[in-house]
């Protein structure tokens, strides 16, 4: 059974390649934003499963919108994407807890890859 995702990024054309990878992958897009701010509300209306959310966001930085969803939701599952590729960035991940980081360009293998590796820390209700 696929995850219902929320779909984190400023560029209209990532979130669309995003989108269409998630579903063909067999998951839920159920929704989108491309700010924090945005984000943030999204989170609380909808409730996700996973959230993948840009480290690079026009009003706040990922590892902010991370820890303002984690102040309402602890167990929040959160896979970071992201056009830079310092070691720094994994280990800023690591201790925020995220599930992972997918580093821009992608294919949907890696995508794959990513959540399969998210699987152990998921549950979903009834499972």
């Amino acid at each position: 059974m696929g995850y219902r995702v929320l779909v984190v990024d400023d560029s209209p054309v990532l979130r669309i390649m995003l989108q269409e990878m998630l579903v063909s992958l067999g998951h839920q897009v159920v929704g989108e934003a491309s700010s924090g701010a945005e984000a943030l509300k999204a989170y609380r209306e909808l409730k996700p499963d996973l959230v993948t959310l840009d480290i690079s966001l026009p009003d706040m930085d990922g590892f902010a919108v991370l820890q303002n969803i984690r102040r309402a939701d602890p167990g929040a599952k959160v896979m970071f994407v992201t056009g830079n590729d310092q070691k720094a960035i994994e280990q800023k991940a690591s201790s925020f807890k995220a599930l992972g980081v997918l580093h821009k360009p992608f294919d949907s293998t890696e995508l794959s890859i990513i959540i399969e590796k998210c699987r152990p820390h998921m549950q979903r209700p009834g499972a």
